[in-house]
């Protein structure tokens, strides 16, 4: 698993700058693009704040997605999995009438 492109790619699924994810996790904006650069490497709790940030484990962080997904459906089950169950229904509600 390359690291850099992982944490990039879950900050950009969830609609996070590398500014708001500094802000909200207190980590310095430059040291984030080191991140995503593969030129730092992150501590186990520093990468934890950014978890915590992106509203996943560490333990997700590192489960890598199968490919066969496509990445628009990827992108909706990962917005939708923090849902409560009645917010799910309603959202199959919504997308049935589609």
């Amino acid at each position: 698993m390359d690291l850099a492109s992982r944490l990039k790619t879950l900050r950009e699924l969830k609609g996070f700058s590398q500014y708001r994810l500094s802000q909200q996790s207190g980590i310095s904006q430059s040291f984030l693009s080191a991140l995503e650069a593969g030129k730092k490497w992150p501590t186990v709790y520093t990468l934890e704040k950014i978890c915590r940030c992106l509203g996943i484990s560490l333990a997700e962080f590192f489960v890598e997605e199968p490919e066969s997904i496509p990445e628009h459906l990827r992108l909706l089950f990962n917005e939708a999995r923090y849902l409560k169950p009645e917010q799910c229904k309603k959202l199959a509600k919504f997308l049935a009438s589609l």
